[in-house]
C-alpha cells in the first residue's frame, strides 16, 4: 500500500495535472485533433491515456509547489497549447482562405454549409479544400508528427515553464501577412482563368451582342474553374505538405 501511494505525492500529482493539461491543449487547438466531430469525452480519454504513456518519461518539476506557481504553470501549458495550434492553423486558414477566393471566382459565394470540422458556415469549395487537406494531413503522418512534437516537448519546453517570446510573437504578425499570401498562391490559377475568362466573354458580348453572358458564360466560367481545380489537386497537396512541413520546422525553433 506504501508503494502505491507513492505515486500520489504532490509532486507527481501535479506534474500529471499538467502533462493531462497539455495533452488537452492538443485536442482543443491544433489541427485535425480540435475537430468538433470528435465528442470532448473521447478527446479527454485519449489525452488520459496518453499521458498515462508519457507520464514515465516526465522531468521532475522545475518550481517551487504553491497555489500561485501551479496556476501559472496550468495557463502556461494552456498557451502552450494555443502557441503551437496558432502556427500549424495557420496552413489550414490559407487553404480556407484559398477556397473562399474560389468559391468567390465560380459565383459560388452564396453556396455555404456549415462545416462538421469548424461548426462554422464557409462555401463549398472551401470545405473541399480543407477537407483534401486534412486527408494530406493523415496521408504523410501529420498527426503522428505533433504527438512527437509533444513528446519531445516535455524535455525542450518544461511542464510549466513556456512563455511568449520576441521570436514567437515576430513569427505570429509575419505568419498572418503570409497566410494571405500562401492562400492567394493557392487559388491564382483559377483567379487568374476567371479573369481571363471574363475578358474573353467581354469581347465576345462586343462583337455579338446577342450573346447571353448568364446562359452560357456562368456554366462555361464554372466548368473551366472546375477542370482546373482538379488538374491542380496534385500541385495543391505538394504545395500544402511543404508549407505544413515549414511551420512544423518552425515549432521546433519556436519552442526548443
Amino acid at each position: 500500500m506504501s508503494e502505491f501511494a507513492f505515486f500520489f505525492t504532490e509532486e507527481r500529482v501535479v506534474n500529471f495535472v499538467l502533462l493531462f493539461i497539455r495533452l488537452g491543449a492538443i485536442f482543443v487547438f491544433l489541427p485535425f485533433f480540435s475537430s468538433a466531430s470528435i465528442y470532448p469525452t473521447i478527446k479527454a480519454a485519449i489525452a488520459f491515456l496518453l499521458a498515462v504513456a508519457l507520464y514515465p518519461i516526465l522531468p521532475p518539476i522545475g518550481f517551487a509547489l504553491n497555489g500561485a506557481s501551479v496556476l501559472l504553470a496550468v495557463i502556461s501549458e494552456i498557451a502552450f497549447g494555443f502557441a503551437a495550434g496558432f502556427v500549424l492553423n495557420l496552413i489550414f486558414g490559407a487553404v480556407q482562405y484559398a477556397g473562399e477566393q474560389i468559391s468567390f471566382a465560380m459565383s459560388f459565394s452564396m453556396a455555404s454549409a456549415i462545416d462538421p470540422q469548424s461548426e462554422a458556415t464557409s462555401t463549398v469549395i472551401a470545405q473541399f479544400l480543407y477537407l483534401t487537406a486534412i486527408l494530406l494531413f493523415l496521408a504523410f503522418d501529420g498527426h503522428h508528427l505533433i504527438l512527437l512534437f509533444l513528446a519531445k516537448s516535455l524535455f525542450a519546453a518544461p511542464l510549466g515553464g513556456f512563455v511568449f517570446g520576441y521570436d514567437y510573437l515576430y513569427y505570429a504578425i509575419k505568419g498572418l501577412g503570409w497566410l494571405f499570401a500562401l492562400g492567394a498562391s493557392i487559388a491564382f490559377p483559377i483567379l487568374a482563368l476567371s479573369l481571363l475568362s471574363d475578358i474573353a466573354f467581354g469581347m465576345i458580348m462586343k462583337t455579338v451582342p446577342s450573346f447571353n453572358l448568364l446562359v452560357v458564360g456562368m456554366p462555361a466560367r464554372i466548368l473551366l474553374a472546375l477542370i482546373v481545380l482538379i488538374v491542380t489537386c496534385g500541385s495543391f497537396a505538394l504545395v500544402f505538405k511543404n508549407e505544413f512541413m515549414k511551420a512544423y520546422d518552425a515549432l521546433a525553433s519556436l519552442f526548443f
